[in-house]
């Protein structure tokens, strides 16, 4: 106890020994302003000027507090920083030692003003031949390593004083960057600043921040957590830093970062969660500037988001937004398409394309100078079993697309459903696709589509129209009968194969094939792809069995022996009850020459057989 009284009352000897030097200094306000001017003019040449009240505090720290403070940079006329109120604190104890320790920097409406130099004119793709495309492509990757090579020989970044602050609190600041050349203003709002313990030596300093973009499109971020700088190493660790952007998606998007950044390679190896309403993930994400590819995305989503394609770049998610051309004539973003460079691996439990979902989706591709390669697609959709690839090239001038893959079990009716289809068909398909494509705009890759569709199902029922009763009506026509069943308004398919060829616009069918319970149908036929208009052609052969469905629809041996003609014209989102008519036209015709050639054949038959004086069983 003896020493502990004698060490307290040494310590507050040695505090009154030291305020009574530091005292008459700290009781100058003119002479501490003039020595802050003098020292910022000496090492930046700017000018300080204080247009309000100045204060001294000596308890329970020693600090100043200047009011309408302004800083002005070197030949200019406008200030470049003003502030509403500026408090610095300085410990007391560190100052007999002859260190400066920050204890407490409090600003309140601060606004900085800073003038970009003209940016660096990004070189566009837009115009090259394909030639000058192929040695842009060569330069950027020379660019990028020799841009590489340079960040890391460079020495680590100098920093004349050792960053010591207990406490520092920024509020109500805006920072305005100017465009020098259009002298058009953008403006960041640093609504609230608070860090605790600033150092550069890697311990970790919370922060909590709280900032705003104004603009036609608003957005809000908060942030909080920890950041350990050491700036010696060039590295900052980020730990349990949650981040909030509000404005940018329908919903908030929020993010949780762990990992390190590196400052002098300007890359970053981040472990991830991320949330967007329903959406949750998690996963790695890897950036560097200067490596290929630049993002490097492992992720596990429950749901896929659009937010997500900000993964790929600044210039990919700009293309997705509302703004991006939605006409099929307007020509592709193959120059946004080509400064994407991204790897990513992904497993997503629903992912929804347009109207259509996929569920346990497991995916994985490449994107660097404008060759998009997924190499794998998997996953479930519509009940079926999702196999694909596909390479969209859009390295040259006219981009080139290349797929292949199936669906087995596909659930018809769904997918009509999704797409919003009248046509209403239940069932279940399996579909194998090889197509390739070329072309300026979505059109054209539809228009230039080559390649086949396989396709074959199982319990195929067609609802809104009978085939039955339309062949049924030509039978009880050439009877000379009438129906007097009541036939249901659907088509049941025992089976349906499509061997499909795509080309010059057109899918063609070659040949359809169909099995009813007592009619066999086959046909070809001709679909418009941009239009969505058909007609084909099938012929009917039919059973006996028929006559089950109504007595006027018996079929006797002639009529077995000929092809029912069915003609089958409209659009594929019309009603099914159109689209198709029997030919009796035709089939009178068709029996008319079958009924002719067997008399005579049978005239024939007798005349032969009196010439070899045969007996004739008709003459019995």
């Amino acid at each position: 106890m003896r020493r502990f009284m004698l060490f307290l009352i040494g310590f507050v000897l040695l505090a009154i020994v030291a305020v009574a030097v530091l005292l008459p200094m700290f009781l100058d306000e003119q002479k501490i302003l003039q020595l802050a001017s003098d020292t910022l003019k000496k090492e930046t040449g700017a000018t300080l000027t204080v247009g309000g009240d100045t204060s001294l505090s000596l308890f329970p720290t020693l600090g100043i507090a200047l009011g309408d403070a302004a800083i002005t940079m070197p030949d200019k006329t406008e200030p470049d920083l003003t502030v509403g109120t500026l408090q610095i604190g300085v410990q007391t104890r560190p100052l007999l030692s002859g260190e400066v320790v920050i204890d407490t920097f409090t600003v309140d409406g601060l606004t900085a003003r800073v003038v970009q130099a003209p940016a660096e004119e990004k070189k566009s793709t837009e115009g090259l031949s394909d030639e000058q495309l192929d040695a842009f492509y060569d330069q950027r990757h020379k660019d990028k390593q020799a841009a590489g090579e340079a960040a890391g020989a460079e020495a680590a970044l100098a920093i004349p004083l050792a960053l010591n602050v207990r406490q520092l609190s920024v509020s109500n600041a805006e920072i305005q960057l100017v465009d020098s050349a259009s002298q058009e203003t953008t403006r960041i709002v640093l609504e609230r600043l608070r860090a605790s313990d600033l150092n550069l030596d890697g311990t970790p300093i919370p922060v909590e921040l709280d900032l705003a973009l104004p603009g036609e499109q608003p957005l809000t971020v908060q942030l909080q957590g920890q950041a350990g700088v050491a700036i010696a190493e060039q590295l900052v660790q980020l730990q349990g830093i949650s981040v909030t952007v509000s404005g940018a998606t329908a919903q908030p998007l929020t993010a949780s970062l762990d990992g390190p950044l590196d400052l002098s390679r300007q890359s970053a190896q981040l472990q991830l969660q991320l949330a967007s309403g329903e959406m949750r993930g998690t996963g790695t994400l890897r950036y560097a500037s200067f490596e290929s590819p630049q993002i490097d995305a492992d992720l596990s989503l429950n749901q896929f988001d659009p937010a997500l394609f900000a993964l790929a770049g600044p210039e990919a998610a700009q293309d997705t937004g509302e703004s991006a051309p939605t006409d099929g004539d307007a020509p592709l973003p193959l120059a946004a398409l080509r400064d994407i460079d991204t790897a990513a691996r992904l497993n997503i439990e629903t992912a929804r394309f347009g109207a259509h979902t996929i569920t346990n989706v497991v995916a994985g591709l490449r994107a660097v100078d404008g060759v998009i390669d997924l190499h794998r697609l998997t996953g479930e959709v519509h009940g079926g079993g999702l196999l694909a690839r596909a390479t969209f090239n859009a390295r040259h001038n006219v981009a080139t697309l290349d797929t292949k893959g199936g669906v087995g079990k596909l659930d018809i009716a769904r997918a009509l459903e999704a797409a919003q289809s009248a046509t209403q068909v239940t069932g279940t398909g399996s579909v194998k696709w090889e197509l390739t494509s070329r072309g300026t705009t979505s059109n054209e890759l539809i228009a230039n589509l080559v390649g086949n569709i396989d396709l074959d199902t199982d319990q195929i029922v067609l609802h809104g129209t009978s085939v039955e009763h339309l062949l049924c009506q030509a039978v009880a026509l050439t009877n000379q009968e009438r129906l007097t069943a009541t036939f249901a308004p659907e088509t049941r398919l025992e089976t349906l194969s499509a061997d499909v060829r795509l080309d010059s616009g057109k899918a063609r069918l070659q040949p359809l094939k169909a099995e009813l319970r007592d009619i066999g149908l086959s046909g070809r036929g001709d679909l418009d792809l941009l239009s969505m208009d058909f007609s084909a052609t099938f012929a009917a052969r039919l059973s006996p069995g028929l006559e089950e469905l109504d007595r006027a629809c018996r079929v006797s041996k002639r009529l077995t022996a000929i092809d029912w003609p069915v003609n089958c014209r409209g659009n594929a989102a019309g009603a099914p009850k159109d689209w198709c008519k029997v030919d009796t036209e035709k089939i009178i015709r068709d029996l008319t020459v079958n009924e002719g050639r067997r008399k005579l054949e049978k005239e024939a038959g007798k005349f032969l057989n009196k010439l070899f004086k045969q007996p004739d069983s008709t003459d019995k």
